[in-house]
């Protein structure tokens, strides 16, 4: 768990300074905590298998 979260804290330091952000120190772990905060919410849909086989629908209709 310890490790998960310095590498959630690493991502979000390299994502800033990819993407030229300065957060301030003060706001930090907030940024932290609503970035695991938003890996657990996409974490059921990030490991559902899907078929190889699988095709996008040309059109959408509902």
């Amino acid at each position: 768990m310890a490790e998960e979260k310095r590498d959630v804290a690493r991502l979000v330091e390299e994502g800033a300074k990819t993407l030229g952000l300065a957060i301030a120190p003060e706001y930090l772990p907030n940024v932290i905590l609503n970035v695991e905060r938003s890996l657990a919410i996409a974490r059921p849909l990030l490991d559902l298998e899907l078929e190889d086989d699988l095709m996008s629908a040309p059109v959408f209709r509902p």
